[in-house]
């Protein structure tokens, strides 16, 4: 951690903590003062004017603390200078028992503020991994039940829709891959005239990044567009919030909406049937284009990936990057673990099993090198004790399933912590060391 962050921990941007700490201290003395014009710092009684400091200390820590020290040091030397005082009837011991009682408070409260800072960036992360489990369980629910309805016609057409989305790639302007998601959610959702717009600080790029029909000029008053953005959920005619009875001429609005919350893009349809305004379709074309969005977000972090981790999946590249920064920002620690074989049906079959066998924060991701197959597994917010505990339980699963243990099949194992900034270079690096350690240890 660095110095600044113990320091000061609610970070260096809120610079509005160091008014209040100026006005406390200078109001604690002024009061005092007004009270007391003989003896503002209370040296003579109990010391009440102390207390600002150390409630300054206990919101913002030990930096802000002796900056509140410091003010009323200044204030002394002040009130000195116009009483003719010397400096030798300075009041030692009441400065170094309130400083001293000062660093105290703002060691306790740094040490608490540093950890609901973790415990919140736990939270988010988990609640993130939530958002996007939540949503791709539904969509493997939507795609099983499209493929009954649609067995004969069309059964993977929902399926090879989100193949073509992953992958999508970044754009320099604009929404990347905008008409093969519109493309997407007209077969998928029965749309007529519809079009997507670029959103950026909730403001709505008026050219359209994809239209279908004879979509007009987007209008950013409508009622029904400044209810979706407002509330970041999908709106409709028929919603709660009765927008039946505003002047509306479109029918949906739907925010492309990352699983943190950011709003990237907005769908707006303004012509569908009138059969395809019911609860099911609506909330098909919710997750479709919450999936686009969390798409285009994925897409971000293509450029940081090396030539040779081109095929490596975004979803485990933005997992491994964020853990990074968790684990750089506030020593939340995560671990990736490889295993490694020659390439063969039976390592293949192998590899899979361990791949199926992980929690549901956990993201893997199975490559082929030369020769060799591997299987990388990313254990979020892992230390050393869930380590060990998750390579007992694939030891458990692997005996039960092949009646040997992982080394003894001749498949190798690795891990490691993400201490590196440079995550893309470190992941090539954990890739060839895992290969070349196989070999090694098969020669």
């Amino acid at each position: 951690m660095k110095i600044y962050q113990h320091l000061l921990p609610r970070g260096t941007k809120q610079y509005w903590q160091w008014g209040e700490t100026l006005g406390i201290s200078v109001g604690a003395l002024l009061l005092s003062y007004s009270i007391m014009p003989g003896d503002p710092l209370n040296t003579h009684v109990f010391p009440w004017i102390w207390m600002a400091p150390v409630l300054i200390a206990l919101r913002y820590g030990v930096l802000m603390g002796v900056v509140s020290v410091l003010i009323f040091l200044g204030g002394w030397i002040l009130w000195a200078a116009d009483q003719s005082l010397s400096h030798a009837v300075f009041p030692r011991l009441t400065f170094l028992g309130g400083t001293l009682m000062v660093m105290i408070s703002g060691e306790y409260s740094s040490v608490w503020i540093t950890r609901a800072r973790r415990i919140e960036e736990l939270q988010h992360y988990t609640e993130q991994r939530l958002e996007l489990l939540t949503r791709r369980l539904y969509l493997l629910s939507l795609s099983h039940d499209r493929l009954e309805q649609d067995l004969i016609g069309r059964p993977a057409s929902l399926r090879e829709g989100l193949k073509e989305l992953n992958r999508i790639l970044p754009a320099d302007h604009g929404l990347p891959g905008a008409a093969l998601y519109l493309a997407l959610v007209v077969r998928q959702c029965n749309l007529s005239v519809a079009a997507v717009h670029a959103v950026e600080n909730d403001r709505i790029n008026p050219v359209a990044e994809a239209s279908i029909g004879a979509f007009t000029p987007i209008d950013q008053q409508d009622p029904l567009i400044a209810h979706c953005i407002s509330s970041g959920e999908l709106v409709h005619i028929n919603t709660e919030e009765n927008l039946t009875e505003l002047p509306s001429r479109y029918l949906v609005a739907v925010p492309a909406k990352t699983a943190d919350g950011r709003i990237v893009a907005i769908m707006v349809v303004e012509k569908m049937p009138f059969f395809a305004l019911q609860t099911d379709n609506m909330q098909t074309l919710s997750v479709l284009t919450s999936y686009y969005a969390d798409t285009i977000t994925a897409s971000e972090f293509t450029p940081y990936l090396t030539d040779k981790l081109q095929d490596c999946p975004i979803d485990f590249f933005k997992a491994l990057y964020t853990l990074r920064r968790l684990q750089r920002d506030m020593q939340i620690s995560s671990m990736l673990v490889g295993f490694a074989a020659r390439n063969t049906l039976e390592s293949a079959e192998q590899l899979k099993s361990i791949a199926n066998a992980v929690r549901g924060l956990d993201e893997t991701w199975t490559l082929e090198r030369g020769d060799w197959r591997i299987c990388l597994v990313l254990l979020p917010l892992a230390r050393e004790s869930s380590l060990s505990g998750y390579l007992d339980r694939i030891e458990r699963n692997f005996v039960e399933r092949f009646g040997t243990r992982p080394g003894q099949s001749g498949i190798a194992t690795r891990s490691i912590t993400l201490d590196t900034d440079a995550i893309s270079e470190k992941l090539d690096e954990f890739i060839m060391t895992l290969t070349e350690n196989s070999h090694a240890a098969q020669q």
